[in-house]
């Protein structure tokens, strides 16, 4: 396991770091790149997940650990570049600045899987996940996508903490020069770690289809950046997606058949669903 950890976090500091040197013509050789880039990332940031959830199940004391040391060392971070007198006038070198970058990128996962593991020990039987994955989801839409959520009201009021609380992925600029290098961007926030690690917590401890689910989670997310990134702009839209609803539908798809739910559970099931889509519904209708 130290091993799978060592070469997953050599990956994404090698990808967070080396992706933005690289300059491509604009046209496929772009596309091309920037495909690749956002393939092998969810695909590292999946691994640094599972591996550390894993590994939180054989060690129960990893997970606080991850999570009170993540906190704090997280917080320790953000004053370096006071510390190092970076500002408009002194700014760092472009490889400092991506150190920084993805180190706090590393760390806030540290964090999020930390408390997400923790969590996940709150859930004593495998058919509790039925009604909590959706719910989660449900919420999620609420904070992402109701016009006075609370995602909605930080990405207006104050952007600068919503870019400190998410984790940054390669994208391709909008600038229309000839060539275009490949810029990290603020898109997956630590709440969808949080429950990431904590469902993958759980496939691991009740012995549910661990593999397949992550293979089915990098394909839908993959997709669904995908979609964020270029899909939504292209058609005017603005690019807020709650990643819980795909990660929360390929979770329950996939397990489904694993789940012995008596009839009183799903119902609750039911029931949980459908009151979390008639709160969204009604703070919609309210314009929140």
């Amino acid at each position: 396991m130290k091993s799978s950890w060592l070469l997953a976090t050599a990956a994404y500091f090698a990808l967070q770091l080396g992706a933005p040197l690289i300059t491509l013509p604009n046209g496929w050789a772009l596309v091309g790149g920037v495909l690749l880039s956002t393939l092998l990332f969810m695909a590292t940031l999946l691994w640094l997940v599972f591996v550390w959830a894993a590994e939180s199940e054989r060690a129960p004391w990893l997970a606080p650990l991850l999570l009170v040391g993540g906190v704090a060392v997280w917080w320790a971070w953000g004053w370096l570049p006071k510390l190092l007198g970076w500002s408009h006038a002194h700014p760092p070198t472009e490889l400092a600045f991506g150190l920084y970058r993805a180190m706090h990128g590393y760390l806030l996962m540290m964090v999020a899987v930390g408390l997400g593991a923790t969590l996940s020990k709150l859930i004593r039987e495998k058919n509790l996940l039925a009604p909590i994955i959706p719910f989660a989801a449900m919420v999620d839409m609420l904070t992402v996508l109701t016009p006075g959520g609370f995602v909605k009201q930080v990405m207006e009021k104050a952007p600068e903490i919503a870019e400190r609380a998410s984790v940054a992925v390669m994208a391709a600029p909008n600038a229309p020069e000839a060539t275009a290098r490949l810029t990290p961007i603020a898109i997956i926030g630590v709440g969808d770690f949080i429950f990431l690690a904590l469902y993958t917590a759980c496939l691991i401890r009740f012995g549910l289809r661990v593999r397949a689910t992550m293979v089915g989670l990098f394909l839908a997310l993959w997709g669904y950046l995908g979609l964020v990134l270029w899909g939504l702009p292209a058609l005017g839209i603005a690019p807020r997606l709650p990643a819980l609803v795909p990660m929360a539908l390929v979770t329950l798809a996939i397990n489904w058949r694993s789940f012995q739910l008596s009839r009183q559970e799903t119902i609750a099931s039911v029931v949980v669903t459908t009151l979390a889509l008639g709160i969204i519904a009604w703070l919609f209708t309210r314009g929140a």
